[in-house]
């Protein structure tokens, strides 16, 4: 039998971390990250922790999620299922006396290169705020910054307003590595309006432009040359990526060990990136252990695989695990220690432990 805790902390207006703990019978724990996995997360856990209370094996619960993962609220279950499989790894990892990134198959703990996400450090979101973000992260060590300009702007307002914000960035950082988050919120023909100023930018890529299902639309940004064009933060399996990606057009792909179901689904996303020649950031404006666990599995895909890490958001971060997190710079080394390394440290953590839901059912728990 495996118990099941979730914990949580609120960050931000903007930020919860959402974390699941797995114990089983000897006391042995397992950590896995589920952040921004949306309300139906919270109808899944019970019944998940009735299956495993039942003594269902995790890999049995893990397949229930993957059937139920084409319905309407499959980013909910992909989530779900990815903190749980998490967890699951940690704690074999753990049992076995290994680190995460060893039990993955990596050959030897090193650091890992990371870049810092902006976004969640900002309130007020005006062009002076994106500026002293950027130019905190980068006295703080960071080499590459991305931000996201677009976001929160009335539609008649957000290209030229997200253009003087990211304008912002690159003067407050002029030798910083730029990336710029587009999120979905640009249409096609704005993107190729605005090439000249994007161009001006100097981006080191181009992220969730344009939508990678969409041969044409993808075809046409990757033409104007503005950047090299990243994406698949949500993709759950290497069939949703591998036409953008053998096309040559998604240069980064964007793995999430949280959205792709798992450390295991997020590898084989990886590895279908670098087969084709692209290159591999993982997704990760997440808590420390979501970061964490990407680290390990960055180390097991290769020395060319880099993190993404959420700057500035709360200047407790590193404490809220221990042993605390890494400082601010732009390389990472997971912790030390069996597993991830890391546990919670419960003066920041609300745990609690799920009603198993009589009967278990996920397919009703989905809906």
């Amino acid at each position: 039998m495996i118990a099941v805790e979730l914990a949580t902390v609120r960050v931000s207006a903007r930020t919860r971390w959402d974390v699941v703990r797995l114990r089983d019978r000897d006391g042995v724990t397992g950590l896995g990250e589920y952040s921004d996995a949306g309300t139906g997360a919270a109808r899944l856990w019970p019944c998940v922790a009735a299956r495993l209370a039942e003594g269902m094996e995790v890999a049995a619960v893990l397949a229930e999620l993957d059937r139920l993962a084409v319905g309407s609220d499959a980013f909910a279950v992909h989530t779900v299922r990815g903190g749980l499989e998490q967890a699951a790894t940690d704690l074999a990892a753990r049992r076995a006396g290994q680190p995460l990134w060893r039990w993955l198959g990596g050959p030897s703990a090193r650091p890992v290169h990371r870049y810092a996400n902006l976004n969640r450090a900002l309130r007020h979101r005006t062009p002076e705020e994106f500026a002293a973000v950027a130019a905190a992260a980068w006295a703080a060590g960071y080499t590459a910054l991305k931000c996201a300009p677009f976001d929160g702007l009335p539609p008649g307002e957000r290209l030229r307003g997200g253009l003087d914000r990211a304008r912002a960035v690159r003067l407050a950082a002029p030798r910083a590595e730029l990336m710029v988050d587009v999120h979905g919120l640009l249409t096609v023909d704005q993107v190729l309006g605005a090439a000249g100023e994007l161009t001006d930018l100097g981006l080191r890529w181009l992220e969730d432009a344009v939508p990678l299902d969409d041969p044409a639309a993808l075809a046409a940004v990757h033409a104007a040359g503005i950047a090299p064009l990243a994406g698949g933060e949500f993709a759950a399996e290497p069939g949703q990526v591998r036409a953008a990606l053998r096309s040559g057009r998604l240069a980064w792909l964007l793995p999430d060990v949280k959205h792709a179901g798992g450390l295991a689904a997020a590898r084989r996303l990886a590895e279908e990136a670098l087969a084709a020649g692209a290159g591999v950031s993982l997704h990760s404006p997440s808590g420390p252990v979501a970061t964490a666990a990407g680290l390990h599995l960055a180390i097991a895909l290769g020395p060319s695989v880099e993190s993404e890490f959420a700057f500035g958001e709360a200047g407790w971060r590193r404490h809220s695990v221990s042993p605390a997190e890494s400082p601010d710079g732009p390389w990472i080394t997971p912790p030390e220690g069996p597993g991830l390394g890391l546990d919670l440290d419960p003066a920041h953590w609300t745990i609690t432990s799920p009603t198993p839901a009589t009967g278990g059912d996920l397919d009703r728990s989905s809906r």
